[in-house]
């Protein structure tokens, strides 16, 4: 289970003080500005959620084939934590008339309020049309009753996705939360934060593109559905939808056995790095199929059996920030998706994080800078010959995506006191980034960054500023958006990413285009 930095490089050649904690509104208005928190607020109260009120949304229907027969259509409503308290408050309307429909919350945010709603109805889609969906308004359409989703599906596994499509504006998604924080593409449109969308080229790192090198062990990772969904959340694009959707589909339709007898059939079953729930999650949230959420629970199992004892014991103990984030994450995704096995995985998720925030506080030995911290130990402890302590700020960003979303999810839950600790956590990440993981020289954030030493690996490729820029933007958020040093530090490696940022190949793109695309959210 040897997690070689080097091997990747390798492939790429082929092809703090006090937290201050800002408790933000995370499903608000993109544009809305939050004020930033005092120390006073420490531990602060429950991070705020979106008031109740009417929305209405044009949610866009794309036949695969067109026909003028009615069909059953099929898909869910993702929702921002508060905003809405039954399934029965959704109406869907086309050309103005109530429309009969199925409705069901598929899950809850922390606060009881529904996360997603998956709807079903009767109608004919000759061509591509638009329905209207109203939150905070009484179904008065009528009822109908659910059928199984494979049943409206262009193939019943899912991988040639619906029979007819439904995509949601960027800026709903984005509000919703549905694949993590965002802000919309067009929220950035001619800043230097415009390079995601160069950067990650949706159309040229498609599922056909994927499709070409499947059989590539390292073709999937880096989870490939949630670098996709989150591409689809920031700019509402069908195209994007549609690899999204259909490599989901492919992942599952992978995954046999249940519990603890549960295998992945792509990437290597055995390796923890490859055990992806959050996409699966994700997926499930926009379509309500069940198979995806059962899933994520059994790829969560799975990914616990790998590696039930995620501490490091120093040395050559196994350890690398890229195993330790997808382990949380598929702990974190799972727990907000399940119906019957959220709190067995969130007593995981527990057990993970104060593993991490051990060895942040720990290693290495006699290194005392209780500002800057990275998550450092060993290179040899996942097989590197470099010969000190340290840690990767490109894999980290992987990790501070699961810890950011454990946050989040404990604030909710009232442990006001837990969430600031792993806020904390990740403004010492930040400003270990900041200040030690870049080359003076370049502005090049390091490929392995030395701690308690002047030595460092450099990168030769310009293919790791977003994910750096996501740390930086992370420490600003969290500290309280007050520390000038850090807001200029993130925003120069976004301007290094739109300068410099290239994707090589499909790998990289899965990289670069799930984490540090959500930065610019964190500097607004």
């Amino acid at each position: 289970m040897l997690d070689s930095l080097r091997t990747v490089k390798t492939a790429r050649l082929a092809g703090a003080s006090l937290l201050v904690v800002a408790f933000m509104a995370c499903g608000d208005d993109p544009a809305a500005t939050d004020a930033a928190a005092s120390p006073s607020d420490v531990p602060g109260g429950p991070p705020e959620s979106k008031a109740p009120a009417v929305e209405t949304v044009s949610v866009e229907l794309t036949p695969a084939e067109p026909s003028s027969a009615p069909r059953r259509i099929n898909f869910a409503v993702p929702v921002p934590p508060g905003q809405v308290a039954s399934a029965d408050l959704v109406q869907v309307k086309a050309n103005g008339v109530a429309l009969a429909t199925a409705r069901r919350s598929l899950a809850s945010w922390p606060d009881g309020s529904v996360r997603s709603v998956h709807v079903q109805f009767e109608l004919a889609v000759p061509a591509a049309v638009a329905v209207e969906v109203t939150l905070n308004e009484k179904a008065s359409g009528g009822d109908v009753a659910f059928v199984p989703v494979e049943e409206t599906l262009a193939s019943p596994d899912g991988t040639s996705g619906p029979a007819v499509w439904a995509t949601f504006p960027a800026t709903w998604l984005s509000e919703s939360r549905v694949a993590g924080p965002a802000l919309p593409s067009a929220a950035v449109a001619g800043t230097p934060a415009a390079a995601w969308d160069r950067v990650c080229d949706y159309d040229k790192f498609d599922t056909e593109a994927y499709l070409q090198i499947a059989s590539e062990t390292g073709s999937p990772l880096f989870d490939r559905p949630t670098a996709l969904y989150r591409g689809y959340q920031r700019n509402g694009k069908l195209d994007v939808l549609r690899s999204a959707y259909r490599e989901a589909a492919l992942l599952r339709a992978s995954v046999t056995g249940t519990g603890s007898a549960t295998r992945i059939g792509v990437g290597a079953a055995d390796d923890l790095k490859y055990h992806y729930t959050q996409g699966l999650a994700i997926h499930y949230l926009l379509t309500g199929d069940e198979r995806f959420r059962e899933a994520a629970e059994d790829v969560a199992t799975r990914a616990h059996d790998l590696w039930d004892d995620p501490g490091y014991a120093g040395g050559s103990d196994f350890w690398t920030e890229r195993h330790a984030g997808f382990g949380l994450l598929a702990y974190e995704w799972a727990v907000a998706v399940s119906d019957d096995k959220a709190a067995e995985i969130a007593a995981w998720a527990k057990t993970a994080v104060d593993a991490y925030l051990d060895v942040q506080a720990k290693w290495p030995s006699g290194y005392t800078n209780a500002e800057e911290r990275c998550f450092a130990h060993q290179a040899e402890a996942h097989g590197e010959d470099y010969g000190y302590f340290g840690c990767s700020p490109w894999m980290s960003a992987i990790l501070a995506d699961g810890l950011d979303a454990h946050a989040d999810r404990v604030a909710r839950e009232g442990d006001q006191a837990r969430a600031a600790q792993v806020w904390k956590s990740l403004v010492q990440l930040g400003r270990f980034v900041a200040a030690q993981g870049l080359d003076p020289a370049s502005g090049r954030p390091y490929y392995w960054a030395g701690v308690g030493t002047d030595s460092n690996e450099l990168d030769e490729y310009d293919e790791h500023w977003g994910e750096s820029a996501y740390l930086v933007a992370l420490a600003w958020r969290w500290s309280g958006k007050t520390d000038a040093s850090l807001k200029a530090a993130a925003e120069k490696l976004v301007k290094g990413l739109d300068d410099h940022g290239e994707a090589g190949q499909l790998r990289s793109f899965n990289w670069q285009c799930r984490s540090g695309v959500m930065a610019p959210f964190y500097l607004r």
